[in-house]
């Protein structure tokens, strides 16, 4: 197979749909010798937030000189970004030779595993291969039941936990906390975000019966914005006889303070000589994460990001009120069925003057006519166009050079978007 074959048969695994389980993913490891115990691990779940501490975290670690596997998802624009050793996407070559591999060991041992397993393991085989020092992994879905489970984390980090895939982990906030603490095994340490009362105490139970330490935020350390604007932020980090003040992020919104202090708080846990003041603050500054509060362009300015629960566009519109309180603000929205529709019309509508709703290429998109109806209460103009190039047409169309394009609902819909906005510039 060559490149393009090797991914066609990939994505031919997505009609398999998410299947939550370990045994396809145990057995495969298995029959590689189990690579994934071989690298020290920083393990991350939680509902929000996820990429963007993997980013910080890895950035943080390459900077105080370790090779370092990054694995994530979804991508953007590119099934390699998934799959990073010190932030260098996994070449053409190790796809095809990983794919071949991999089905042929399937074969080998009757078992049809999915996408996300797949891919999965191609990470951990490449991390492997590269010999990284340290690896981060981010959960897909849950904890318990998701492939990346069979990692042993040194360091699991729970970032917030509010409802989402419901259908699959459960439709109490205790019940997918407890999916999502699952991750937390004995040896480790566990750093946590802010959360609800009753995760928090869900995380503190799992971590006592492993024996695992827990640090926790506002109780063990502290993150205190001093400034936020359009070109980052800037804030003090607070620990266990750590005091760090005026650290640097480039990331927009103010949770990404919170997320960068996980990984500032997971890092130096570590206690790792190489790990210093000096490759924490490098390690945050030089930190990027595409899809989250994304300036892609201005005149009028346009913002991309993955907002897709109701947790996330709670954060959306208040980091948007706060960097851009005085200009009209045009949504392109394109969200995916399993979401809380209502919930989430509701958290916009307060906060648009203009709406184009439209549906990404994916299976399970919501239809557009579906979300316009949602907008129950909604004054404002807004209109339905299908497809999302001819979305942002309309939403350029009707921006006038003050204002703020936002396009949001899915990480599927701002992939589409960033795509059609990169050709633009490309072809300009």
């Amino acid at each position: 197979m060559n490149y393009q074959e090797s991914l066609d048969y990939l994505y031919s695994l997505a009609r398999l749909g998410i299947k939550l389980g370990l045994e396809n993913t145990a057995r495969l490891l298995d029959y590689f010798g189990n690579p994934q115990l071989k690298t020290p691990t920083v393990h991350i779940a939680g509902t929000n937030g996820k990429g963007s501490t993997a980013a910080f975290v890895e950035s943080i670690l390459r900077a105080s000189g370790y090779r370092v596997g990054l694995y994530t998802s979804p991508h953007i624009l590119d099934f390699r970004e998934r799959i990073q050793v010190n932030r260098q996407p996994i070449a053409p070559e190790e796809i095809i030779h990983w794919i071949a591999t991999l089905k042929q060991a399937s074969e080998d041992l009757n078992l049809s595993p999915t996408f996300f397993e797949v891919g999965t393991l191609m990470a951990l085989l490449h991390f492997d291969r590269q010999e990284t020092d340290w690896n981060v992994v981010e959960v897909g879905m849950g904890g318990r039941l998701d492939s990346t489970n069979l990692c042993q984390g040194r360091i699991c980090i729970i970032t917030p936990i509010s409802r989402d895939h419901e259908s699959s982990l459960g439709t109490r906030l205790s019940q997918i906390a407890q999916e999502k603490a699952a991750i937390i095994k004995h040896p480790c340490t566990v750093v946590c975000g802010s959360q609800e009362k009753e995760i928090t105490q869900v995380i503190q139970d799992r971590s006592q019966s492993h024996k695992a330490s827990l640090l926790q935020l506002g109780r063990d350390f502290q993150v205190d914005i001093q400034s936020h604007s359009l070109q980052g932020q800037v804030f003090d980090f607070n620990g266990p006889e750590i005091w760090y003040k005026g650290l640097e992020i480039a990331l927009m919104g103010r949770h990404q303070s919170a997320n960068a202090g996980l990984a500032v708080a997971a890092c130096t846990s570590l206690a790792d000589p190489f790990v210093t003041e000096q490759t924490i603050r490098q390690g945050l500054k030089s930190a990027s994460w595409s899809g989250r509060l994304e300036m892609c362009g201005t005149n009028p300015s346009v913002i991309l990001d993955g907002a897709h629960n109701s947790d996330s566009f709670k954060k959306l519109t208040a980091s948007l009120s706060e960097l851009f309180p005085h200009k009209r603000k045009i949504w392109v929205l394109g969200i995916m069925k399993d979401k809380p529709l209502a919930e989430i019309t509701k958290i916009i509508s307060d906060y648009a003057d203009y709406i184009v709703v439209t549906q990404p290429k994916s299976d399970r998109s919501t239809p557009p006519e579906q979300i316009r109806k949602a907008f129950i209460n909604f004054t404002n103009p807004i209109d339905r166009v299908d497809e999302i190039p001819s979305a942002l047409d309309r939403a350029y169309q009707v921006a006038d050079p003050d204002d703020l394009i936002v396009i949001t609902g899915s990480l599927f819909t701002v992939a589409e978007a960033k795509q059609v906005i990169e050709n633009q510039i490309h072809n300009s």
